[in-house]
């Protein structure tokens, strides 16, 4: 039988390619993988004695203050990824979250699936969640897709654009969770150097109080990341380790 000719297998290498992404993306978090190449996704930081805690779906004047002042008290740093529609509404709360020590990344414009969009919906609405943030005086450099969902479409958009896209290796998962000890225990069994941590400043996508339960959580996290010889940084100041 006559071999196929490469022409032919190239545009199939492709498709394979753009389907294995996703799949990489998604088993990030439960592998030893640290970051794909050409910084496409990020699950952790380097391995140095540093945690980075990141908080998404904000921000919400009902919630995000109360998780800023947790911080505050708790002498921690954090990252925020905010959506745009949110930033839009309260530009003066995600104005605030920066001048109060921490990084400000986009979570995109809509908390919505990106697995059943076209990539030139994803490029607008990475363009109004961008447009949204730098009215309100900042330039994201890092940016997590709502649900974590990460096909090529959002990969290559987020490149486009000079965005870095990170995702985490521990999770709070605090609408799942009856209490802030639980959403703790579960963070704290995946700490370790480099660790990226996921948790909510706003119940935008969850139940009422998952925000709150993650926030009430934070000293537990705190005092099981200083008894393993860890800071809490943002993630520039994580992957700059």
């Amino acid at each position: 039988m006559k071999a196929p000719s490469p022409w032919l297998l190239a545009p199939i290498g492709a498709v394979a390619a753009a389907h294995m992404v996703p799949s990489v993306v998604s088993l990030g978090q439960w592998t030893s993988l640290r970051a794909l190449p050409l910084e496409l996704c990020r699950w952790r930081g380097p391995v140095a004695p540093h945690v980075a805690l990141t908080f998404d779906d904000g921000p919400d004047p009902t919630t995000t203050p109360y998780v800023l002042d947790r911080l505050d008290e708790l002498a921690l740093r954090a990252t925020f990824f905010c959506l745009g529609s949110q930033v839009a509404a309260h530009p003066g709360l995600v104005r605030e979250i920066a001048d109060r020590g921490h990084q400000v990344g986009t979570h995109g414009f809509r908390h919505a699936h990106h697995f059943i969009r076209t990539p030139g919906w994803v490029g607008a609405d990475l363009d109004a969640a961008l447009e949204a943030t730098e009215a309100a005086g900042i330039r994201p450099r890092w940016f997590r897709p709502p649900y974590g969902q990460t096909p090529g479409a959002t990969l290559l958009q987020a490149k486009r654009r000079g965005l870095h896209l990170v995702l985490w290796s521990a999770w709070g998962r605090e609408w799942d969770e009856p209490d802030a000890l639980h959403v703790a225990d579960r963070v704290i069994a995946s700490l370790a150097p480099g660790a990226i941590v996921l948790l909510h400043d706003a119940d935008v996508d969850s139940p009422p109080g998952s925000s709150r339960r993650a926030a009430d959580a934070l000293g537990m996290i705190a005092e099981a990341t200083a008894e393993r010889g860890m800071t809490c940084v943002t993630l520039d100041e994580l992957v700059a380790a």
